[in-house]
């Protein structure tokens, strides 16, 4: 790398684009893994000040393993996927700092000042019954959100067939997040069809219990719970944005009719797929009579949060590392990439300031 940057200064005088981009990079990672080592030291004390009342951290995962070696088994795409032992880890290290977990439903009641915390689950994945258990363990409710159609064809869900058909053929990572963030940009009957093209219709038919879908019947018998409750997650796990009004009233109203059939009521709590809304994804959520609407911003949700008829969610997106290095973070209202963000931010701002009394 270090080549790279003196080959261009050498030959044009300057840092070439590209090389500034790496080095940009660079510093970025350097920035973000010293903002990690030293918050783990100095975040407990600061907690030990802050007060952490009024203040509701949400969580998503995805998919859960066994063990470690479940997930060298390159069936579904890892993501930031954790193991039965770290999610214990996890629920125990909020219940030690007395936080309460909720589930959507609970909003609506008087609350005390908390703090609180909320456990979800996206897409549907039947691996999901392996947290069901730590749940009943810790006596913890959580959400899951499906795709229902995923639910009723026993489909394998699209990024997994890409993960692992790639992966078998020796694709690197880089290449197969590049070809998954191209299909993000289409409509599901585009992702179909290149999921048909290239792999073929055998393609969407699940590997094992660690990639698969929950069967409707399934469901049915999970919501029996009073741990569980079933949140929308559109019918296609389409990415609304993408979609037109009536296309994203179609995509919510199919899949609350499924789900309707399958737990006998109606959700009140739909995760936007990928995390993506606009305006119009926020209006027709709260014309198909949602309450809640969950996105991916990686923040903190503070008491009170008002009487509007659908309430917009932040999300923390749980990762590998140990609980005790990023908890302390997310209870701060931080990850380290957010942080380090905001750290640089005011650094600009205090650069130009100084600049206007010099």
């Amino acid at each position: 790398m270090f080549s790279e940057f003196l080959f261009c200064f050498l030959v044009t005088g300057k840092f070439c684009n590209n090389s500034m981009k790496n080095l940009r990079t660079i510093v970025d990672g350097f920035g973000i893994s010293f903002i990690e080592r030293f918050g783990y030291f100095l975040n407990p004390l600061v907690l030990k000040i802050k007060k952490e009342n009024k203040q509701l951290l949400v969580f998503y995962f995805h998919g859960l393993f066994e063990s470690y070696k479940q997930k060298d088994l390159n069936h579904i795409d890892p993501q930031t996927n954790m193991t039965v032992e770290q999610f214990a880890d996890f629920i125990d290290y909020f219940q030690n700092h007395n936080y309460t977990f909720l589930l959507p439903e609970d909003l609506k009641s008087d609350l005390e000042d908390g703090p609180y915390a909320m456990i979800t689950f996206d897409d549907g994945y039947f691996n999901n019954t392996l947290a069901v258990q730590m749940l009943n363990k810790y006596k913890v409710p959580a959400v899951i959100f499906i795709s229902t159609k995923n639910i009723t064809e026993n489909k394998s869900y699209w990024w997994d067939i890409i993960y692992k058909y790639r992966t078998k053929q020796g694709t690197n990572i880089e290449k197969i997040r590049d070809e998954q963030n191209f299909l993000k940009k289409l409509k599901y009957p585009l992702i179909d069809d290149y999921i048909l093209k290239n792999f073929g219709k055998k393609a969407f038919t699940p590997w094992s219990d660690i990639d698969r879908p929950f069967k409707s019947e399934e469901i049915t018998e999970l919501v029996k719970n009073p741990n569980i409750s079933i949140g929308n997650h559109t019918h296609n796990h389409a990415i609304l944005i993408n979609y037109s009004k009536e296309e994203i009233k179609e995509e919510l109203s199919v899949s609350n009719k499924v789900i309707s059939d399958l737990t006998g009521s109606m959700p009140v709590s739909i995760a936007f797929p990928n995390g993506n809304y606009n305006q119009q994804v926020l209006e027709v959520t709260e014309e198909e009579g949602f309450q809640y609407a969950f996105s991916i911003e990686p923040r903190r949700n503070l008491f009170p949060m008002g009487d509007n008829k659908l309430t917009c969610l932040n999300r923390y997106m749980t990762n590998t590392t140990n609980i005790n290095k990023f908890g302390g973070f997310c209870r701060m209202g931080y990850t380290p990439n957010t942080l380090y963000d905001k750290l640089i931010l005011n650094a600009s701002f205090l650069k130009k300031k100084l600049k206007i009394f010099s």
